[in-house]
């Protein structure tokens, strides 16, 4: 097991779990809320493979329901992008030390949460979407960048897809055929740097069946929840999290629960756990 301590396993079970279920309210959120909070219990990195490696499953599940809606041509500037920011982001995240990334991730949820405050969703045109244009380009590169180094991949592409005069089943399949493709290929390379660890791929197992059902509860009390209130709810306390990750840095705590990886494949990985 990666984690021994019995308190640890729940405290991360249900961070997972709540970051699923705001993920089947609301459409996203899941890797925001969860990286947002895991770092704090947690070595940043683990929670980071936690959640490249946990989210996949759960997000073919759910574009399966969208997927008649999806149009591959406007998909393509985005991927395109995303498929450039990934590796980009994946070395950073490889290379740059943790108290860096924590503060990096950070101050990224914090602009997110500032942003969704002031957003506000154009109106919607039933029977036409809008062609690829070089800012889904650009919000894919910057997905697949914070993909790579923070797994959180939604901020840049739903700014850019909840902008667009599309139906709601349209920006889904969007979305979530754009998270498909970005997730998979980030478990694909995250696997060939040597990060898929036993450890790692075991407690994905567990983590997965309690996503699917967080994602699946949210999805029928979705309808039952003021999505105004819940939002601006949710928006302020990633405002406090992400100040504090911000502020604060990597977590003493949580550094103490480092990845159990062969740093002497990687040597310059090894340099840095010396210092």
């Amino acid at each position: 097991m990666m984690f021994s301590d019995p308190q640890l396993w729940l405290i991360v079970l249900s961070i997972v779990f709540i970051a699923a279920l705001i993920q089947g309210i609301i459409g996203f959120g899941y890797a925001i809320v969860a990286m947002a909070t895991l770092p704090l219990v947690i070595n940043f990195r683990e929670a980071n493979l936690l959640v490249a490696f946990s989210i996949v499953l759960p997000v073919i599940w759910i574009f399966w329901n969208y997927r008649r809606h999806s149009n591959a041509r406007i998909l393509a500037g985005a991927i395109i992008g995303s498929l450039i920011g990934l590796p980009l982001g994946m070395l950073i995240f490889t290379l740059v030390k943790i108290d860096l990334l924590v503060r990096g991730t950070g101050l990224v949820i914090l602009l997110i949460t500032i942003d969704g405050f002031f957003k506000r969703t154009p109106a919607v045109m039933e029977e036409q979407q809008n062609p690829t244009s070089l800012w889904g380009t650009f919000a894919g590169f910057c997905s697949g960048f914070l993909a790579g180094t923070t797994s959180i991949a939604g901020p840049p592409i739903v700014i850019y897809a909840i902008r667009q005069p599309w139906t709601q089943d349209q920006y889904k399949g969007f979305i979530f055929g754009f998270f498909i493709l970005i997730s998979i290929s980030r478990v694909i390379g995250l696997s060939l740097m040597g990060w898929a660890t036993s450890e790692v791929l075991l407690t994905t197992c567990i983590l997965i069946p309690v996503v699917i059902l967080g994602m699946k509860l949210g999805t029928l009390l979705g309808p039952q929840i003021n999505p105004v209130l819940f939002k601006r709810c949710l928006l302020s306390l990633l405002g406090v999290f992400s100040l504090y990750m911000l502020i604060i840095g990597s977590s003493p705590r949580a550094d103490s629960t480092e990845l159990k990886v062969d740093l002497s494949k990687r040597p310059f990985l090894k340099k840095q756990a010396d210092d």
